[in-house]
């Protein structure tokens, strides 16, 4: 009786500790939870639609409040894709620092030290690479030298050669060998990895 007393004790006390190592490994730090919340705020947006085409739904101006209420009074309304990026972080909570015209791609990538991932990088040493994560900003380079579109990164896969994200702006159709910068809403979508200039964390 007592043998079979103390197996069923070793049973329950690997159980308990089987159970704490799971919830330690799922357990979230504060940024992660904070990257769920912007990309979850993102992921609610999938699914607008311009009626026209002339980024004239509803909701684009409150994109562009986010970043200030003169934008959203501009005719023709702008361009939304940064300001969608803007209104996803603020609405999470964070205060956009360094970034001196959330409403303009490029100026999300000005501060280099935010810069974590580059196609430069990308074609180094993998092993050492670090890699972005969840919420981070996406940018692309359609012609020139400036970034001219931006959007919320949910995970990149080195293996697959593919990258998944969320942006406003654009489209869904053959979203992964081109990006439409003139699109008609929010899509989420998958793109070929070397068709990203750089990738930042706005968090630090």
């Amino acid at each position: 009786m007592a043998t079979q007393l103390n197996r069923y004790c070793i049973v329950f006390l690997l159980a308990l500790l089987v159970r704490s190592d799971c919830r330690g490994q799922t357990r979230l730090t504060p940024e992660d939870s904070l990257r769920e919340k912007i990309f979850q705020i993102a992921l609610g947006e999938v699914g607008l639609r311009e009626p026209r085409g002339r980024n004239d739904h509803p909701r684009i101006l409150d994109y562009h409040r986010s970043v200030n209420s003169y934008l959203a009074k501009m005719v023709p309304v702008p361009p939304y894709c940064a300001s969608f990026v803007n209104y996803c972080y603020t609405k999470a909570g964070v205060k956009v620092t360094k970034v001196v015209a959330p409403a303009r791609a490029r100026d999300w990538f000005k501060e280099s030290s935010r810069i974590v991932l580059t196609q430069q990088t990308l074609r180094g040493n993998q092993r050492m690479v670090k890699m972005p994560k969840k919420g981070d900003v996406i940018g692309y380079i359609f012609y020139g030298k400036n970034i001219s579109h931006i959007e919320i990164l949910e995970k990149i896969d080195i293996a697959e050669g593919y990258l998944y994200a969320i942006g406003a702006n654009t489209s869904g159709d053959n979203a992964y060998n081109t990006v439409n910068r003139e699109g008609d809403g929010v899509y989420y979508v998958r793109r070929r990895i070397k068709m990203f200039y750089q990738i930042a964390n706005v968090l630090k």
